[in-house]
């Protein structure tokens, strides 16, 4: 059976121009001509077309079609296994923009009818934001930067308080909040260090105009230097690698532990009993919880506010608390016992 070239587009739902591209190529040359001249393609002709067109559905480049049909299919899982990884490419490529678009368009819509200077602004961010984060770490990160909302707005109004008295860096009320952005900040990264390079780097390399709805370049400044000198202090008793696994707590375990704490204090109970030991256990608990169920850290971590000066009385419970918990390791003989918080004021 001989077809010519229209009967062959016809079946094949090509192009006649297709063909005739094909025979000048020679990647599919007929394998006759009628007396008038016309292309007239055989059954091993058809054939070659089939695997021609099952390859380009793969992906490949007519080049490359050619040559694997001239090798017999030689090398044909190794294309398959590369078109596949190309196509998983574009499938998360596109997955991505997918959800960058969806990201985008709940930020626009969380507004009323933004006018175009509001939809270019977000846009700007959203592609500043897209150079340091997944799309889906950016739903993440904003996500909870929105549930803090209300905690980072008055963190950083105490912070502008701190700066108007002129308070230095390594004072008490300046540290302890430090403390709280380093918490608040682990939080919104879910406790994630390598969010908060990544923040770091683009808030560090980025026009700064861009974020004109966070705390201000100058109150950045300012706290960065508070945490700096705690990341010192911090540091001259435990390596980098280990205070990076340190985590934040849950607000809701530090509200009881503290109105527990105060119960005792206020009913004057014996520290050796069950309550106390029951609050002991919960207290060493959660701040091995911290420090990523480490023994060997949380005594590290014990020692670090015993030794230095800059950390007294910055923690996340208050001194009541603490002294309670304090007075219960000694009397109980735990052997975690020992002065880690001074009770004298700075």
């Amino acid at each position: 059976m001989l077809l010519k070239v229209g009967e062959l587009a016809t079946r094949t739902g090509l192009t006649v121009r297709t063909l005739h591209h094909y025979d000048t190529i020679a990647l599919l040359k007929p394998s006759a001509r009628s007396d008038a001249g016309y292309r007239l393609y055989n059954q091993a002709d058809i054939a070659r077309l089939h695997a021609i067109q099952a390859l380009r559905h793969l992906g490949l480049p007519l080049a490359e079609v050619g040559e694997m049909l001239e090798r017999g299919g030689e090398g044909l899982g190794d294309t398959i296994a590369r078109q596949i990884r190309a196509l998983g490419h574009e499938i998360t490529q596109a997955t991505e923009l997918q959800a960058r678009l969806q990201l985008l368009q709940e930020r626009l819509a969380a507004g009323n009818a933004p006018d175009m200077a509001d939809w270019l602004s977000t846009l700007a961010l959203m592609t500043t934001y897209s150079k340091y984060f997944s799309a889906a770490e950016i739903k993440r990160i904003l996500d909870n930067r929105k549930a803090q909302a209300l905690k980072w707005e008055s963190l950083i109004a105490d912070v502008h308080g701190a700066m108007q008295q002129h308070l230095a860096a390594d004072t008490r009320p300046v540290q302890s909040l430090a403390l709280r952005w380093m918490n608040l900040t682990l939080a919104m990264m879910d406790d994630d260090f390598n969010l908060i390079d990544r923040w770091g780097q683009m808030y560090n390399a980025e026009p700064v105009g861009l974020f004109k709805n966070g705390p201000g370049p100058e109150v950045v400044s300012y706290i960065n230097a508070a945490i700096a000198l705690r990341m010192e202090a911090m540091l001259r008793h435990m390596t980098l690698a280990e205070l990076r696994t340190l985590r934040t707590g849950s607000e809701a375990d530090i509200a009881q532990l503290c109105r527990d704490a105060h119960a005792l204090h206020a009913a004057q109970a014996d520290l050796n009993g069950p309550a106390a030991r029951a609050l002991v256990a919960r207290w060493e608990q959660f701040m091995l919880t911290l420090c990523g169920n480490q023994p060997e850290l949380l005594r590290k971590l014990i020692a670090a506010y015993t030794a230095e000066p800059l950390l007294h009385g910055t923690t996340v419970f208050d001194t009541l608390t603490l002294e309670t918990i304090k007075r219960g390791l000694d009397v109980q003989g735990h052997p975690l016992a020992t002065p880690f918080i001074p009770s004298s004021k700075k």
